[in-house]
């Protein structure tokens, strides 16, 4: 009987289960105004900013003045859709425009650096017209994971230094979704621990290289579920639910080559593994919760019960960029970059309405502008989407069947303070 309960709510309820994590497929790089320029192509190894924390903390070392600085990047996502839920037509478009804050600093003594860090590295915003008819597999999806990340370089010479940090991340979601007259509303959060360690070489005088581990950082996310609307009043309230959910393990590879005094080419590689990511479990997590099942009538779902299982079955991703500096003048540098972007989903089967995700192409380019110890940072970047299908859906519903047309556009601005 509980088995049957617990099927129950999974249909009636907790459509929001998948996205608890899938936001977490949107890996964010928007920390830095001066690397967005070069699509983030040298990330920790160009030693033009102070972000080398959020990419790399050992090219703390690189950047041989102490200083500050603090950013924001505007991000506007845009999809037109179209296809079939529940046999049903569906067309119409999402635009979703959100503001990512970042702050660093760092500062100097010796061959010791200490740093300290404020960003979001993953995140993830959708959202849906009110009423439209897929609004059962998801209207507003929003989870953000924000670190607070205190670090320290230490550099043994000229040639080699080495870098950690702590990531003390929040991890932050809500997600909403409706049946008929029946709302759902999904709230839940945790913090976590993890922490990044990286080296810098630099073989000869003008070449600089960086390789870095970002740890997973495991969350436990705990939360309520609200019902409202649904046929029968019992049903409605919050209840208490969790979720386990994963930050994955990120290794990032940086070249930086001054190839003149005005010049430098920049190259970075990036693998993270979201293969980690291959089923959610949504949990009770008090006795309270009910169902109805007709003929017996109400029932609780025990805490602990296992009332959602979605297979995600995410892949590994890899993330290439290229980009260029060019020193205009004394007081003006100018910033190319372009970059490819793997999708972490596998098949169309596996990628549902609310992360109608696609490989990525990068066009960007930025510039910085120099006044004493201030230097003002700007840049915008266009992402090109992959056209993609998505036939994922929950368990015990019909799978959609839609097209998304997909683009990004990021603008983003950064003050740094040296001394």
């Amino acid at each position: 009987m509980i088995k049957s309960t617990a099927s129950f709510a999974v249909a009636a309820a907790l459509t929001v289960t998948a996205s608890v994590v899938q936001a977490a497929g949107f890996q964010l790089n928007e920390y830095s105004a001066a690397g967005m320029g070069r699509s983030f192509a040298g990330a920790g190894v160009v030693a033009d900013d102070f972000s080398a924390i959020g990419f790399n903390p050992a090219g703390m070392s690189l950047n041989k003045t102490s200083g500050m600085q603090a950013g924001a990047s505007v991000v506007s996502l845009y999809s037109d859709f179209s296809g079939t839920v529940d046999s049903r037509n569906v067309s119409g478009t999402t635009r979703i425009t959100r503001v990512l804050p970042s702050g660093f600093a760092q500062y100097k003594t010796g061959d010791l650096t200490l740093g300290l860090g404020v960003y979001v590295p993953f995140g993830l915003a959708t959202d849906y017209e009110n009423g439209w008819l897929g609004e059962d597999h998801g209207g507003l999806s929003q989870v953000t994971m924000l670190n607070i990340s205190p670090a320290v370089s230490y550099a043994f010479s000229d040639i080699f230094s080495i870098g950690a940090a702590l990531n003390i991340q929040h991890a932050k979601a809500r997600l909403t979704s409706a049946s008929g007259t029946t709302a759902k509303d999904l709230k839940g959060d945790d913090w976590g621990l993890g922490y990044t360690i990286g080296a810098t070489i630099t073989p000869v005088k003008g070449t600089r290289l960086g390789v870095s581990y970002r740890s997973k950082v495991s969350h436990q996310l705990k939360g309520k579920i609200k019902i409202s609307g649904a046929p029968l009043a019992i049903l409605n309230g919050k209840n208490d639910i969790t979720a386990k959910v994963t930050s994955p393990e990120v290794v990032l590879f940086s070249l930086a080559q001054d190839v003149t005094p005005k010049l430098t080419l920049s190259a970075t590689a990036r693998y993270t593994r979201w293969s980690r990511f291959k089923d959610l479990d949504i949990k009770t997590a008090d006795n309270n919760m009910q169902t109805y099942i007709a003929g017996y009538g109400l029932a609780n779902i025990p805490a602990g019960t296992n009332i959602s299982s979605t297979h995600e079955n995410w892949k590994n991703t890899w993330f290439y960029a290229l980009g260029a500096d060019y020193k205009a003048t004394d007081t003006l540098t100018l910033r190319l970059g372009t970059a490819y972007d793997q999708t972490v989903i596998r098949a169309d089967e596996y990628r549902t309405v609310r992360i109608p995700d696609g490989r990525r192409i990068w066009a960007s380019f930025g510039l910085s502008y120099e006044k004493g110890p201030w230097v003002f940072d700007a840049a915008y970047a266009h992402i090109f989407v992959k056209t993609a299908h998505a036939k994922g859906g929950e368990t015990g519903k019909a799978a959609p069947d839609i097209k998304y047309d997909s683009d990004a556009n990021m603008a983003s601005l950064g003050v740094q303070y040296r001394f």
